[in-house]
């Protein structure tokens, strides 16, 4: 019997995608630079990579900070300064709050059923803020996001740091709800809890997939618990 849900944030509460796009285009108005139509692209091909490095230990969150733009604007050949274009970016992403479609009206369903808390890989004050601007702070009783930890997910030092606030409540008794196979649903499912992997972008199931269940839309989790 499920007593607490874990859940992301990026992509699976809020609209990463549209927040980080709409960001993008507001550092670019502000330092008034020209971009090409394929800086999206170059963005999320960047952004997912060095995310990848950050959950297998060999990149600090501070590092992408240093670099993201920088080999961004390689990618896209953009001549700018990336460091300056990346601190602009990360103070409008701190306060965009797109839902995903269905976020609160799963967060309403939830509620009063059981212990929900925040799963997150990002800066405490940006995840904050954006939960708070999206109206959806108060619906958690945990917080736990990685910089506050001082471990990422997939870690599991950072799933232990959660059970360890949840107790008494076994890990049998806690689901892990994401978007990422590689942060969300391997290093949940590897810590011994179930696991319910959100497919956001719709891309093809791979054959090793570990989650218990799989939703195209957050409304299906609805059927789950």
């Amino acid at each position: 019997m499920i007593k607490a849900v874990l859940l992301d944030v990026d992509n699976t509460l809020l609209d990463f995608n549209l927040c980080a796009t709409e960001s993008i285009y507001k550092s670019a108005q502000d330092m008034k630079i020209p971009l090409p139509d394929n800086i999206i692209s170059a963005f999320f091909e960047v952004n997912t990579e060095l995310w990848h490095d950050i959950e297998k230990g060999v990149l600090t969150r501070e590092e992408l900070h240093r670099i993201r733009f920088i080999k961004v604007f390689e990618k896209a050949n953009v001549n700018a300064d990336g460091v300056e274009f990346e601190k602009k970016f990360v103070e409008h992403v701190k306060h965009s709050a797109v839902h995903v479609n269905g976020a609160k009206d799963l967060l309403d369903h939830l509620k009063d059923k059981y212990i929900l808390c925040t799963a997150s890989n990002a800066s405490a004050y940006q995840q904050k803020n954006r939960l708070t601007k999206a109206g959806f702070i108060g619906y958690f009783k945990h917080l736990f996001i990685s910089e506050e930890i001082g471990e990422p997910k997939p870690s599991k030092k950072f799933f232990e740091a959660c059970f360890d606030y949840l107790a008494p409540i076994d890990k049998s008794e806690i689901i892990m709800i994401g978007d990422s196979l590689t942060a969300d649903i391997n290093g949940a499912h590897a810590c011994g809890i179930k696991t319910c992997w959100y497919n956001h972008d719709k891309i093809g199931i791979p054959k090793d997939v570990c989650a218990d269940y799989i939703v195209n839309s957050l409304d299906e989790i609805k059927n789950i618990l």
